[in-house]
């Protein structure tokens, strides 16, 4: 029973990666620009044999409903084809903070169409979401000091807590953070995914746990607006 278990979680497994791996986004994050009446990102269908149903919507981090929609809202995917969805920000601009961004997140969820021969069998389907960060940015900050952000980082270290210092109005996204070459932990829970928890925001402190007999400098790194891995920074404690 065991051994069947393992088996048909390793074919879950392959199953939901491929689905993933069909629908894909063009990018990895969202920059809205406060002066912008909508942003688009690209939707891609890579199947050449199936369709899908997507359904895409905006939400605080915390997964309240956030002043944005997209449209369309819900889309069929032919196969091997391609979309743009539009992001329209839909609330008072005045409600948002003026003198840094503001995060939340796009959420792309997929489910594939069933085969003819299938749809009078008792089938399982997985709908496979994605979540991308979306940075609300007012328009008077330069995209050329987001790009450098990362590299006003200061960190110092409290027993076996490294803090992290953000003085700038931009969240910054580590791509890598080491104390003496071992990597920091990616923290993740049920409501924090690894990719919040390795982000700091604008203005703000973040506490990293350390490994153990971690010393020496920090080093790290962080993704940019196009989603690129900056160059590596380095800093003594």
């Amino acid at each position: 029973m065991k051994t069947l278990l393992n088996l048909l979680c390793c074919c879950l497994t392959i199953f939901c990666g491929s689905v993933q791996a069909s629908i894909v986004l063009g990018g990895t994050r969202i920059i809205y620009p406060s002066n912008k009446s909508e942003v688009q990102i690209g939707l891609k269908n890579k199947d050449p044999h199936t369709r899908y149903l997507v359904q895409s919507w905006i939400s605080y981090p915390d997964d309240a409903k956030a002043p944005f929609i997209i449209t369309p809202p819900v889309y069929k995917l032919q196969e091997n084809r391609q979309t743009l969805l539009h992001v329209i920000f839909t609330g008072d601009k005045k409600s948002l903070p003026a003198d840094r961004e503001s995060l939340f997140l796009a959420n792309v969820k997929s489910v594939s169409a069933l085969s003819p021969e299938l749809k009078e069998k008792n089938t399982l389907q997985f709908a496979m979401k994605t979540r991308l960060k979306l940075f609300w940015r007012p328009a008077q900050l330069k995209e050329t000091d987001a790009l450098s952000a990362y590299e006003k980082i200061t960190f110092h270290r409290q027993g076996d807590t490294l803090i992290a210092i953000n003085p700038t109005p931009f969240y910054v996204s580590f791509g890598e953070l080491a104390l003496g070459g071992k990597s920091v932990p990616v923290k993740e829970t049920k409501t924090t995914p690894g990719a919040i928890s390795m982000m700091i925001a604008p203005y703000s402190k973040q506490n990293f746990a350390l490994p153990k007999a971690a010393n020496g400098e920090v080093t790290w790194t962080a993704i940019n607006d196009f989603g690129a891995q900056t160059p590596q920074r380095k800093q003594a404690l």
